[in-house]
């Protein structure tokens, strides 16, 4: 059962941050902020050339890097944030035709907005309080007001929460929905095929994925308990049998693999195959990493520190393709062509060592990693 609140939820408006425009020598890696957990990709400057934002929990900042278009980046540029930043979601919340950011603040209780110029700078750092326990959180015009509203995933409350854009990034509590104990990661696909966006939180507790379907004009449907494997973490979703329903992949951690999800295109998620991975996978990503069309997956390891790609049939099917070792524990992955050749490439982030790497897609399944030059250092935010 959801609860509506018509309290106007607390805006604090800081000094001004104002991003410079960072050059820089094209890097194979880069170090970032001390233990980095999530990253996420946009075009900040409207050059075509994939960036990347990435929290640091342990630093209490983002990490900002312009892409080169060659595989590279240029210098980052820190924002400092709240306390613990755990997740980023990037979105533009103020409808000025220009990318925006939030991330969820686990240690301080709250979240923090920056708002982007469209050159690479942003400015005008907020934060919303008293936003405890939220370890994810994703972004999405769920009323289709044509303003971009957020969910936010309470891991302590157990609940999800749903925050409405009233306007220029000013958000209201909307809604609360009870979760599974232990809810972790959210994310959103439109699994019904209803032109409305759904959630999907997994819990490390009741190892389910718990999914929400999207309502015409807000709110969500009935909550949908998929039972799946042990210690569920990312996910990436496609048509895997090509059936015309949205199905699943996830990282499994208590079965050291990737579990393949069917879905009905009701919101069921069937597990139906196991893919063995390796200890303790963890980031997952989906692309045509052989370029014949099909989806494939990429998968992570944290304790085997190797990459595992697994190609994919058409049939709903996956095969072990070919394991790279990393030499350390990444925690996360995105896919991108990063250098303009037509092909995904992989930018890895390795936990223990604060560190990003990009791997460059061969168009065969098989990555390479770019030349490693001298790590930029990282501008700060003020």
């Amino acid at each position: 059962m959801k609860t509506i609140f018509i309290l106007m939820m607390g805006f604090f408006l800081s000094q001004p941050l104002m991003a410079h425009h960072p050059q820089g020598k094209r890097k194979g890696s880069l170090k970032i902020g001390i233990f980095p957990h999530h990253v996420a990709t946009g075009d900040f400057n409207k050059d075509g050339k994939a960036d990347l934002a990435i929290p640091a929990s342990g630093s209490e900042h983002v990490s900002i890097l312009m892409g080169d278009g060659k595989g590279g980046v240029l210098s980052n540029h820190n924002f400092p944030v709240g306390i613990g930043p755990v997740w980023i979601e990037i979105a533009d919340f103020d409808n000025d035709g220009k990318l925006d950011w939030v991330t969820s603040n686990t240690g301080s209780s709250n979240l923090t907005f920056y708002f982007g110029d469209g050159k690479g700078g942003f400015a005008g750092r907020r934060n919303l309080e008293n936003i405890p326990g939220a370890p994810s959180l994703v972004a999405r015009d769920f009323d289709q007001d044509g303003r971009v509203d957020l969910a936010v995933v309470q891991i302590k409350l157990s609940r999800l929460l749903i925050l409405g854009n009233g306007g220029k990034a000013n958000f209201t509590r909307r809604a609360t929905y009870p979760l599974q104990p232990g809810s972790h990661i959210m994310d959103t696909a439109d699994l019904n095929q209803d032109g409305l966006p759904d959630l999907i939180v997994g819990s490390l507790i009741d190892h389910s994925l718990t999914v929400f379907l999207g309502k015409k004009g807000g709110g969500f449907e009935k909550a949908i308990v998929n039972k799946v494997g042990k210690l569920p973490h990312y996910r990436v979703y496609g048509d895997w049998n090509r059936d015309g329903h949205l199905d699943a992949a996830v990282t499994v951690g208590g079965l050291e693999g990737v579990q393949v999800l069917q879905g009905d295109g009701k919101g069921h998620l069937e597990p139906v195959a196991l893919l063995h991975s390796g200890v303790n996978p963890h980031g997952l990503s989906v692309g045509d990493f052989n370029a014949d069309g099909v989806d494939d997956l990429a998968v992570v390891n944290r304790s085997t520190k190797d990459l595992v790609i697994f190609l994919g049939d058409a049939k709903g099917k996956f095969k072990l393709y070919r394991k790279f070792p990393l030499g350390a524990d990444v925690i996360t992955l995105a896919a991108n062509d990063f250098d303009g050749d037509g092909i995904l490439d992989l930018a890895l982030v390795v936990a223990s060592a604060d560190r990003l790497r990009i791997f460059r897609g061969l168009g065969n399944g098989s990555f390479n990693p770019f030349p490693l030059q001298q790590d930029a250092q990282g501008s700060g935010g003020e």
